[in-house]
């Protein structure tokens, strides 16, 4: 019974395109969904509550995933239950805006390296080696990063307030209160306060608190800090005196996410994967045909043959590459359509061709080979004069495909052929995003599998034989 009263604790608020389906899963585990938007109040039946979330899930900027931020115990109860339906998971290895008590061991270039005990951090002030310091995580820490970013601007999260040391503004607002008389009722309410050197930010919730409630956290987050920085005062070394917030992004399998959904409305499938790169007016009209009762598979597959063939007609389409291992995007050179589910990217610039270690001159070429549900992207590359020059094969997740752009994660492991020399490459970063916690053992293991299949085809077939279609059928062949 204690174990399911500190579940009804954790309210989630959920936004963005995955909204429904993760609202769905959160709800079948016990949790309680907060602050919900309308829409998604009218399909669960949920009451509209005045009570501030603990945890928010939203979309990353780029749509390939979501962000949980929160309450750090239950930010990791909602992951838990979110990383089922997740391809990879970047959680910081700190809380974020945990204050952890640090020593300095080196100084130079206008910073401090500090130990954190079980990490090390940096910070942009030059300090005394030796010396102990309470620092701030200022950002996530990420698993493939050595050092943790610090700063000493501590930051206190209260329910409707976060309160931070060291800002000369004494009120700043989180972007989403754009109402102007909420912002001079919160000023007013600043000014009651005494929260001494501590600037005041009030957070997204405070759209839905009550002025005496809010009031009363600034209150109580003061007294909160005050006794945080009483105890790093006697803190040992790498002791975390303040646990700040879970963070962690999550890139997703949406067509599982899709078959959630559409157990509480009809969902096309691709509806994620669509809305992700933004072909928002397909998806909702597929769905409104669906609720007239349409077929589901015949007009899932219409609306993405529809989607292809508008790409068809574009001039360039953009190519998001993101790195399973740093999370970082790549913008590649973007392509021009030259035939179903092809681009033709020209180089301007000389250097070398990644993997193939072959020569790249301007005027140069890709045709770039790919499909919806394939974990596979072939590139062959040519010269000017339109001499071979190797082929790429790219392991990643499935792409989403829009008229105007491609996205998928790069799984860092590939196959590269050049003068009839198949191998595979990058191995290594494969296993270290393994080892890091970025991708499970079964997600490695299905990649590496996947690269010596596809070793085996590029070994048995002439490179002027390769095609995406002959790829698939054969690494599919029983």
């Amino acid at each position: 019974m204690v174990f399911l009263g500190v579940y009804r604790m954790i309210r989630v608020r959920v936004r963005g395109i995955y909204a429904t389906a993760i609202t769905k899963l959160l709800l079948d585990n016990g949790l309680n969904v907060s602050h919900a938007s309308k829409v998604i109040r009218d399909r669960f039946g949920i009451d509209e509550s005045d009570k501030h979330p603990t945890v928010t899930v939203k979309d990353t900027d780029q749509k390939h995933g979501i962000v949980i931020v929160g309450k750090y115990e239950h930010g990791r109860r909602v992951f838990e239950i979110l990383k089922e339906m997740a391809v990879t998971q970047w959680v910081s290895k700190l809380p974020l805006h945990a204050i952890i008590k640090g020593k300095v061991v080196d100084v130079g270039d206008g910073g401090s390296i500090i130990d954190l005990g079980d990490y090390k951090g940096i910070l942009d002030q030059e300090l005394e080696v030796g010396s102990e310091i309470l620092v701030d995580v200022a950002r996530p820490f990420m698993p493939h990063e050595d050092f943790a970013k610090l700063s000493t601007k501590y930051t206190i999260f209260g329910n409707y307030v976060a309160l931070i040391k060291g800002i000369r503004r004494k009120v700043v607002f989180s972007r989403h209160i754009t109402d102007k008389k909420l912002r001079d009722d919160l000023v007013a309410l600043s000014a009651l306060s005494n929260v001494e050197d501590w600037c005041i930010k009030w957070r997204s919730s405070a759209t839905i608190g009550s002025l005496d409630e809010m009031l009363q956290d600034i209150k109580d987050t003061y007294k909160k800090a005050v006794e945080v920085m009483k105890r790093g005062e006697k803190a040992d070394i790498g002791e975390i005196i303040y646990n700040g917030e879970f963070f962690a992004i999550l890139s997703l399998n949406k067509e599982y996410l899709d078959e959630i959904r559409n157990k509480v409305i009809p969902t096309v499938r691709y509806h994620h994967s669509l809305k992700s790169v933004g072909e928002n007016e397909v998806v909702d009209f597929g769905e409104h045909l669906l609720q007239r009762g349409f077929d589901r598979d015949g007009l899932s597959e219409s609306a993405r043959e529809y989607v292809i063939s508008k790409m068809g007609e574009q001039r360039l389409v953009g190519i998001e590459h993101i790195s399973a291992l740093r999370s970082q995007i790549l913008r590649l050179t973007p392509g021009r359509p030259v035939g179903y589910c092809q681009l033709k990217r020209v180089f301007r610039k000389p250097g070398v061709f990644d993997g193939l270690n072959v020569r790249k001159e301007p005027g140069d070429y890709d045709i770039m080979e790919f499909s919806h549900g394939l974990p596979i992207i072939l590139h062959r590359y040519y010269g000017r004069d339109g001499s071979f020059k190797g082929i790429y094969v790219n392991l990643n997740t499935p792409p989403d495909i829009g008229r105007n752009l491609i996205r998928y994660i790069d799984m860092e492991i590939d196959v590269v052929s050049v003068g009839g020399e198949a191998k595979i490459i990058d191995v290594e970063k494969l296993e270290k995003a393994c080892d890091l916690g970025i991708v499970t053992e079964n997600v490695k293991e299905y990649y590496l599998n996947l690269a010596e299949r596809i070793k085996g085809f590029l070994e048995s077939h002439d490179e002027s034989d390769v095609t995406l279609d002959a790829v698939v059928k054969y690494i599919n062949r029983d």
